[in-house]
């Protein structure tokens, strides 16, 4: 390895050179396993561009995580995420919001897409990567699960005018659910309307009864609606009413009132008469919604009206217009009972008739419409016999039941028109499949050809008959034709056939290596395939004859991927090793006085040997993935909170060197505390590279400023002492010449002179001694002349 990286620094693009395009060079020069040096560049470069370009051959994790917290890169980060991770990464980077927005955004399985969708937050977010997501498949199988409704309005905003479907999707449902809370609002002012209405009610009210049946038959629809919106309110996470206290809120039936006493006297036949009138407004009030209990009290009461009529009578007897008048109201009540006892009767079935859905006509299939055409006049049928049962006279209020039915047989003759034209539609749209039919068989187009024959004659068998006659006879004239050209098909495609066949074959006898063999087998496959299906006899012998070739072909294939699947077995055993070594390791090592150093090598080693045990099957070595994280991520946390100790330790060795340079002793005194400082960094235990290289870098810039300081007393000490012995040499030299050196002179005397003047911070003392002996060599001088 360094050999390699020392070749990349002295040849060609090099890694530290000054522009960021020769880095970018050198770095596309870098293998696979050079990846301690890409990551180097990914987090340190000062350029982006090189990051960047490094970031795209990264595929360590623990630098791709430190980037996720660096703003500048970390959407760029998260992409690359999105294309490394499968089931066995780390649940923090695979779960975390930018990746898995990433991941969202370029996903091209549904699955997939759902899995991350719901990790990626704020809302808006998620509705902005599903947007960017370019494909539609997905985007809706995403959409079809979102019931939030803040969810849906940022979906509804994000595909406006990107996809229609989606786009569409969110705004029904949204409009669903304001529907569903308009709803709720009525039903809840209905509930209090229907409950003061049961409260009103007259005990001595003569058609208590009546009223009562129809409120009671109000509240139980009521009831049934409320259950209705509060299901579709809770698709949205909406809370539901609680039904029973709704139900508690509707006042008990008081008891029946008692039964109006007969007239005290013979000649009193008014009261019957209005009582009659009275039994006759509520006989008529019941039909709108009749029941068997209250036609039999009816008839009841009529009955004892009757006896009541026929006993004054017979004392006394009326005279003859107020007896027509009773007679009219009691055959009026009972015409009117009889038709209530008649829709009574009639109800189930109308029911029964009201509950089944009318089949959809719009968009539906050529089966579909056939079988919605009949299901459609089934049921109109059935209305129209159930409606001659009923034979209600005009002038008579419908009940509610009726009038349901009468409603259904118009949705009924809508839904049969538009059934028609559906029909209609399919047969337009199958001559025109027809006249395409024609053209591929004149064009010679023989796949083409039979599989659109296929399909015409299935929709066609589909249609109603009377539709389908027409087509039948056409496309029976068209078979003939048909046939002569698949005869031809067959001609000039059996050579092909045959063909590759042989090249099957030849594959079979002589393999290739497994990867090509495999290759190569689908290859002849798909070329099998696109000269489509097999027609005739000698068609289906040769796909015989291919497939057993294709077997034979495939099976050094299928026995290499068995091996394969045996690596993988081998591979999860492996990765359950190092867990139970891991466990192991984590519950035996005594913590307190741990060889930190030599755990965070533990933790580096076991996931290099984790990584080389792969690839593995995903479902079932996610749990022993899921543990080996789990106890990864407890020595992790140790290892953290031991760093975290020393880092607030160097911390505080930086804050006192600090103090030391700003002190006011000697630099002496500064750099020998230094040292102490210095010993006391060497003791404290590991940090992490990042900040343990901040922190040196902060600590050594400390102590560099002192021990400069040092170093330049040091030189000034140094300089002065060799002035001092330049001096005394120079002094001793002069003295010894002016004894005895007959060739000094004035000039070279002075020499002397300038050169000790020259010498700064001698010692004064020095300076006189020096300035004595130069007198000494001038007067010496004078002495020889």
């Amino acid at each position: 390895m360094l050999g390699k990286l020392r070749k990349l620094f002295e040849r060609g693009p090099r890694l530290n050179a000054a522009a960021p395009e020769e880095r970018i060079a050198a770095l596309d020069k870098l293998g696979d396993d050079d990846q301690d040096v890409v990551a180097r560049l990914f987090l340190e470069d000062d350029d982006r561009s090189v990051r960047l370009a490094a970031l795209a051959h990264l595929t360590a994790l623990e630098p791709l995580r430190t980037g996720l917290a660096d703003a500048s890169v970390a959407s760029a980060v998260a992409e690359r995420l999105a294309t490394l991770l499968d089931d066995d990464a780390p649940a923090d980077l695979r779960q975390h919001p930018l990746v898995c927005r990433a991941a969202l955004a370029t996903a091209t399985v549904a699955d997939r897409a759902i899995a991350v969708a719901q990790h990626v937050q704020p809302i808006a977010e998620q509705a902005a990567a599903l947007a960017d997501n370019p494909r539609p498949d997905v985007r809706l199988a995403v959409a079809e699960r979102a019931w939030a409704p803040d969810l849906l309005a940022a979906l509804e905003r994000a595909m406006r005018g990107r996809d229609k479907s989606v786009h569409r999707l969110a705004k029904e449902r949204l409009a669903s659910l304001k529907a569903a809370t308009l709803a709720r609002e009525q039903e809840d002012a209905t509930t209090t309307q229907l409950v003061t209405a049961a409260d009103q009610l007259r005990h001595d009210d003569p058609h208590y009864d009546a009223r009562r049946d129809a409120i009671e038959r109000d509240w139980q629809e009521h009831l049934t609606q409320i259950a209705a919106t509060d299901a579709t309110l809770a698709q949205f996470g909406v809370a539901v009413r609680d039904l029973e206290v709704t139900r508690g809120r509707f006042a008990a039936r008081r008891p029946a009132p008692k039964p109006v006493a007969p007239p005290s006297s013979s000649a009193e036949f008014e009261p019957l008469v209005a009582a009659g009138k009275a039994l006759a407004e509520a006989v008529d009030a019941m039909c709108g919604e009749p029941n068997a209990a209250a036609i039999a009290e009816f008839r009841q009461t009529a009955q004892t009206l009757r006896t009541q009529w026929s006993a004054a009578a017979d004392a006394q007897p009326a005279d003859e217009g107020t007896s027509a008048s009773f007679h009219n109201l009691m055959s009026t009540i009972a015409d009117q009972l009889d038709l209530a006892e008649r829709a009574v009767d009639l109800a189930e079935p109308t029911q029964k008739l009201l509950a089944a859905d009318i089949p959809a006509t719009e968009g539906e299939s050529e089966e579909a419409l056939a079988a919605a055409q009949t299901e459609i006049a089934r049921a109109t049928k059935a209305a129209e016999r159930l409606l001659q049962r009923y034979d209600w006279p005009g002038d008579a209020p419908p009940p509610t039941a009726l009038t349901a039915l009468l409603a259904r047989r118009e949705q009924l003759a809508a839904a049969a028109e538009q059934c028609a034209k559906g029909v209609a539609a399919s047969v337009a749209r199958i001559a025109e499949d027809i006249a395409t039919l024609r053209t591929h068989m004149d064009a010679g187009e023989v796949h083409e050809t039979v599989a659109l024959d296929r399909k015409l004659r299935d929709q066609v068998k589909a249609l109603p008959p009377a539709a389908s006659r027409s087509l039948s006879a056409e496309l029976a004239e068209v078979g003939a034709r048909l046939r002569e050209l698949r005869d031809w098909r067959n001609f000039a495609e059996v050579p092909r056939r045959q063909a590759l066949c042989e090249q099957m074959e030849a594959l079979a006898e002589e393999p290739l290596e497994v990867q090509e063999q495999a290759d190569a087998v689908r290859a002849l496959r798909q070329q099998w395939n696109d000269l489509g299906s097999a027609d005739s006899r000698k068609m289906w012998q040769l796909k015989k004859r291919f497939d057993r070739a294709a077997e034979t072909a495939f099976q050094p294939c299928r026995d290499h991927f068995k091996e394969q699947a045996a690596q993988r077995t081998y591979n999860l055993q492996q990765r359950q090793a190092i867990v139970a070594a891991l466990e192991s390791y984590l519950a035996d090592n005594d913590w307190q006085n741990a060889d930190w150093p030599g755990v965070s090598q533990v933790l580096r080693q076991a996931r290099a040997e984790w990584r080389q045990y792969h690839p593995m099957d995903r479902k079932a070595g996610k749990a022993v993935a899921n543990r080996f994280e789990a106890i990864a991520a407890e020595i992790h946390a140790l290892l953290k909170a031991e760093w975290e100790r020393n880092i607030e330790r160097k911390e505080g060795l930086v804050a006192e060197a600090a103090e030391v340079r700003e002190s006011g002793r000697t630099a002496t005194d500064k750099a020998n505390a230094l040292k102490t400082l210095q010993q006391r960094w060497k003791e404290v235990g590991p940090t992490p590279h990042k900040v343990g290289q901040r922190l040196w870098k902060q600590f050594r810039a400390e102590c560099d400023v002192v021990f400069a300081a040092r170093d330049a007393v040091r030189d000034q000490r140094s300089q002065r002492r060799r002035g001092i012995e330049e001096a005394e040499s120079l002094i001793d030299e002069l003295e010894r010449r002016a004894d005895i050196d007959p060739a000094l002179d004035r000039n070279t005397v002075a020499q002397y002179q300038q050169r000790l003047e020259d010498l700064e911070g001698l010692p004064n003392d020095l300076r006189r001694r020096a300035a004595s002996v130069v007198q000494y060599a001038e007067r010496a001088l004078l002495a020889r002349r």
